[in-house]
């Protein structure tokens, strides 16, 4: 790969994480401690806390993406907590990133500086109880009811739902056309009639992420993504590509907390007379915590390079970036449990939160199963004999 960061790159991501670690950071352990009640309206102030300082929009610009920027901003921002960084891309990266690439010039401008303000927040429902991996098996459906569009159904796990101002719902508007011609993004407010936020799910780990279902009940929209209906898939497809990146950086930002920590207690803590970090075991997982977390950053900045120049392979190594990232952080927070020992499976310590949050990138957005199917099916076709 010939590929290096700019200076001005790489002095971006130092004041990024400079910012982070100060602002950001210290505030992170609460989400875990807090009543739910309260996640809501520390999430708002984290978000505009990114707002101020210009990066919840990094790399969204009015009609691309730069996922080099999405990816080096997105790792500090996990680093310094997964669930600020999840809940910013939900509402910039994935609900402001389709409005980038596929709204109309009316709607970007509607929605996308307020994103990036985050004075409205947004969030991107496609996924049902029924449809995850499999996204043609969504039930949601819209008809059209004169120049507007009636949507019912339920997405079962949203996240940013809570406290969204502007939902993208994935819906099919014509069945028996199937998921390829028949499905379409809408924009939906949230004060719109029809529509109501379930009650807030509880989760495993990253437990700061406002997160709930939502149902829609003849809920009448005008507001197609693009203007066109029919597009949904190919837009769901080409976006979820991209989020590849978004999630390896995820994994390498929790894989970058987990060896800071790591490799402090394993100078602080001695046992028979010297450091821990001296003896070979614990000197061996926190060099293969380095390698990996390493490897899994410069495939997430491989993937962002291929798909931001249109590289032909650039859809697989997305998935393999997120695949090799999301399994690379779960073995890293595993070696970082063990240097923690038994202080590391208290409640509330940071190894402990990081265990967690780790455990999501694995089943998020295409599971490791779906990764694999995707790069196998790719490398069959290369392969095949003519």
């Amino acid at each position: 790969m010939d590929y290096q960061l700019t200076e001005q790159e790489r002095q971006f991501q130092k004041d990024v994480a400079d910012f982070l670690q100060e602002q950001i950071a210290p505030r992170t352990a609460g989400f875990d401690q807090c009543p739910r009640g309260e996640i809501n309206d520390r999430m708002r102030e984290n978000l505009k806390t990114l707002a101020n300082q210009n990066l919840l929009g990094a790399g969204i610009n009015d009609d691309r993406l730069d996922l080099i920027q999405v990816y080096l901003a997105g790792e500090e921002i996990a680093r310094a907590c997964a669930s600020t960084f999840l809940s910013a891309r939900s509402s910039v990266y994935l609900c402001g990133g389709a409005l980038a690439l596929f709204g109309t010039p009316n709607q970007k401008e509607r929605y996308i500086p307020a994103l990036k303000s985050a004075d409205k927040i947004g969030a991107i429902a496609y996924s049902e109880d029924a449809a995850g991996s499999d996204i043609s098996a969504i039930g949601t459906i819209a008809r059209r009811d004169g120049d507007a569009w009636l949507i019912s159904g339920k997405k079962h796990i949203v996240i940013n739902a809570p406290i969204a101002d502007v939902f993208v719902v994935l819906a099919y508007t014509e069945p028996d056309a199937g998921a390829e011609t028949g499905m379409s993004f809408f924009l939906v407010e949230r004060n719109t009639p029809g529509l109501s936020v379930g009650e807030p799910l509880d989760t495993m780990g990253v437990r700061g992420v406002p997160l709930a279902s939502l149902t829609l009940a003849n809920c009448r929209c005008t507001e197609v993504l693009g203007g066109a209906a029919g597009n949904g898939h190919q837009q769901f497809e080409q976006l979820m590509t991209m989020g590849c990146v978004g999630i390896t950086a995820l994994c390498v930002g929790i894989g970058t907390a987990c060896m800071e920590i790591s490799t402090r207690h394993a100078k602080e803590r001695r046992a028979f007379g010297r450091q821990i970090g001296k003896f070979q075991d614990v000197g061996f997982k926190l060099s293969d915590m380095f390698t990996y977390n390493d490897l899994g950053r410069m495939l997430g900045i491989r993937a962002a390079c291929a798909l931001n120049n249109h590289e032909d392979d650039a859809v697989i190594l997305a998935a393999c970036a997120k695949l090799f990232a999301s399994e690379a952080v779960t073995k890293i927070v595993n070696w970082g449990m063990q240097v923690f020992a038994g202080h590391g499976y208290l409640k509330g310590s940071d190894i402990e939160r990081l265990y967690r949050d780790a455990r999501f990138a694995e089943i998020c957005e295409g599971t490791s199963e779906i990764q694999r199917a995707l790069i196998s099916r790719h490398e069959l076709d290369r392969f095949q004999q003519v």
